[in-house]
């Protein structure tokens, strides 16, 4: 029974390198970045629908939303380390049968309270899976222009996804229900489950004994079965240890309450006493989680990681990226819908961002090895800016495609350039056996810093200058012309500054500088040698030229 339980476990598994599989590899983590932002997207675009058959007011129905974010948010860290620690193809199938478990939750749920906690914990599967699979994107793309393409491809499939979603949350809804976004969701995941499972590596089994020991072999092999119980327990046990415990219970819930109160304040009131006592417990557990990390022995997020210049400053840019990325299509939807369209109408108005979006993701992936990352951050900010700056100039008399349609397109483009380079600069800073915890880290910083902080803030000016210079009795759902320019300028003026960042104060390490600049200093060089060489080669001729001229 043991000799036949050990061939099946060699029959499964993969081979660590897995060379030849590198694309299906990536297609496979490219299917859960897709599921992830399709689901996301669709149930966005039905929440009139679900609001009106669950009977709960517009309050309310953002937790379908927050409740993911929530947990997604604060969950990374931990996904993105158990894969560097457990393996990140355990991780992600975990990660992924655990969102698929809950999806199930959330298409059967009888009740709003049944969905926000379905939808609560399809954020925790989520973030599980998105840090291991972008994690394998680094480990199996090494060289750079090989990872810059993949990782082009990556945010090509969640740009695929968002505007499947898109469609998919809208048709369904109007010819079907709501609930069949979940079902659909379901459908995916059986998919995807079974593709990871045949694709994705495993680690590396020990090596087989040495030819001529058939003897020895045999007696190992006879032993194994009552060895493999304590082995496993043994592996188990090393790898707990390396898990830092105190780190998960400062960090986790410091993430949580964190974004609970960022996600809660605009509804809330700032000043209301369960925020800010929300705001205070989360920066005392985060301030320790900080302290504790720094001094770990085994941290969940690697101290060495932050000690890089252009690390630190790439997670600042990502953080402006997804600020002004959530910020833009929140108020750009809101503001759609506010001059007629319906949920469905206004996908459809939409849709040129994801198909932009994918078009130029997949060029982007291409041009960062080549243009270096300076290039690519600065060439991105150049088209976002002039793109928010046509949002701002909308009103309900100008034509979609005079300022709606171009900014869009520019926008998305510009923000599309800045997120594949610093998913690249992160990625390539860090050692292989960290990209899980690298790819939790910047995913906090996108879904935290940029999205919840991000958008909250932005919110809050909307809301504030709206309620003084707005039209009397507008709220944040019924904002004025002014509160929507309120944001696109708030979002202008960060695009302004990153774009400074940029050109000033970000240290681009050589090897990320593009391969067309190290051309020409390379034809530099040349040029500047050539007459040298030249002097060396005609020692007579120069002498007697320089003899002439003193003699003049």
């Amino acid at each position: 029974m043991g000799g036949l339980v050990n061939k099946l476990r060699r029959l499964a598994a993969v081979p660590e390198r897995a060379e030849g599989r590198p694309h299906l590899i990536l297609t496979v983590v490219c299917s859960a970045m897709f599921l992830d932002l399709s689901n996301l997207s669709a149930v966005t675009i039905a929440l009139p629908t679900i609001g009106k058959q669950l009977d709960v007011d517009q309050a309310q129905l953002q937790w379908i939303i927050a409740a993911y974010a929530l947990t997604f948010g604060s969950f990374l860290l931990l996904g993105g380390r158990g894969g560097d620690i457990f393996g990140h193809r355990r991780v992600l199938l975990f990660g992924s049968y655990f969102f698929a478990l809950f999806t199930l939750v959330c298409a059967l749920s009888p009740s709003f309270i049944g969905l926000v906690v379905g939808r609560a914990f399809q954020g925790i599967g989520a973030g599980f899976t998105i840090p291991s699979a972008q994690a394998h994107v680094a480990i199996h793309f090494p060289s750079p222009a090989q990872r810059a393409n993949a990782l082009g491809f990556w945010a090509a499939a969640g740009s695929v996804g968002f505007i499947a979603g898109l469609i998919m949350g809208g048709v369904l809804t109007a010819l079907l229900s709501w609930r069949w976004i979940f079902w659909i969701s379901l459908i995916l995941s059986g998919v995807v489950i079974p593709a990871a499972h045949l694709v994705l590596p495993r680690a590396r089994e020990s090596a087989s004994p040495p030819a001529g020991d058939n003897e020895t072999a045999s007696q190992e092999q006879s032993a194994e079965p009552a060895r493999t119980e304590k082995k496993l327990f043994h592996s188990i046990k090393a790898r707990l240890i390396r898990f830092d415990v105190l780190g998960i219970g400062l960090g986790v819930p410091g993430l949580l309450l964190l974004t609970y109160a960022l996600t809660s304040g605009n509804i809330s009131g700032w000043g209301s006493a369960p925020i800010v006592s929300t705001l205070v417990v989360a920066v005392v557990m985060l301030g320790s989680f900080i302290f504790h990390e720094s001094r770990a022995s085994q941290a969940l997020v690697n101290p060495r990681l932050f000690h890089s210049a252009s690390f630190n400053m790439t997670l600042v840019l990502a953080v402006a990226t997804y600020a002004v990325r959530q910020a833009c299509s929140y108020f750009l939807t809101l503001q759609l819908q506010s001059f007629g369209n319906s949920p469905l109408q206004t996908a459809v108005l939409f849709l040129p961002v994801g198909v932009s979006a994918l078009l130029a993701n997949s060029v982007a992936g291409r041009l960062v090895p080549v243009l270096g990352a300076r290039v690519m951050f600065v060439l991105g900010w150049g088209l976002c800016i002039p793109g928010v700056v046509l949002f701002s100039l909308i009103t309900p008399e100008t034509s979609y495609w005079r300022y709606t349609f171009p900014g869009m397109i520019l926008y998305i483009v510009g923000l599309g350039a800045v997120y594949i380079t610093a998913n690249f600069v992160v990625v390539s800073s860090a050692a292989k056996s960290d990209q899980g915890a690298v790819a939790g880290v910047f995913n906090v910083a996108l879904q935290v810093g940029g999205s919840v902080l991000g958008l909250a803030v932005l919110t809050a000016v909307a809301d504030g200058i709206n309620a003084r210079f707005g039209e009397p009795g507008s709220d944040i759902d019924q904002l004025s012309r002014v509160g929507y320019q309120s944001v696109y300028y708030s979002c202008i003026i960060l695009c302004v500054i990153a774009l400074a960042l940029s050109l000033f104060a970000i240290q681009v390490p050589e090897a990320m500088r593009g391969s067309i600049w190290e051309k020409k200093e390379i034809e530099m060089n040349d040029l500047s040698t050539q007459p040298r060489q030249e002097a060396s080669e005609n020692p007579v001729v120069t002498r007697s030229s320089s003899n002439a001229r003193t003699r003049d």
